[in-house]
């Protein structure tokens, strides 16, 4: 696995959720987990990054609306020689019930988005995007932050995809 791609993917992430804080009251947050699905891919593929934020619309703030943004980059050797890269692009409206303001504050709660990825296969190029959903829980920890998904595209043969998620909150 190439380093430098992850580590523009992870500075771009932690750009993008320092930057969009001071701009409203949201919590913004920066988190990177392991992929838990049914295709036999290495480890390498199994990683992600998400970044995004939530607002309060509440005056209690328990119930957050917001958006999240999910990627990675992975390879993969094909058949008859040369290497498959797959870069998954997700975007997602979430909304979260969380716990009153707490050091230790459970939430749970779904999104709907575009799920979306890129491939490459020798000089063959192909991007496909479905719309699905996810249902999400976690626990903050103060600025920690833990969280599992389930994901999967609204498409009947899509496959069920799980995620935890370790980060932090803005």
């Amino acid at each position: 696995m190439n380093i430098r791609p992850t580590l523009l993917l992870v500075g771009a992430a932690a750009l993008v959720a320092s930057v969009s804080q001071p701009a409203s009251a949201g919590d913004a947050f920066v988190r990177f987990g392991a992929i838990f699905h049914p295709r036999d891919i290495g480890f390498e593929g199994r990683w992600r990054v998400s970044f995004g934020s939530d607002y309060p619309v509440n005056l209690e703030e328990t119930i957050f609306v917001g958006f999240e943004a999910q990627t990675s980059v992975y390879r993969q050797d094909v058949v008859g020689g040369g290497t498959a890269t797959f870069v998954p692009l997700n975007g997602l409206v979430n909304v979260k019930v969380k716990a009153s303001a707490l050091d230790v504050r459970p939430y749970g709660g779904g999104g709907i988005g575009l799920l979306s990825q890129f491939s490459q296969i020798q000089s063959d190029f192909n991007w496909a995007s479905d719309l699905g959903f996810q249902l999400l829980g976690g626990v903050e920890l103060g600025r920690l932050g833990l969280e599992l998904q389930l994901q999967r595209a609204f498409q009947s043969d899509a496959e069920t995809s799980f995620a935890f998620f370790v980060g932090f909150v803005f």
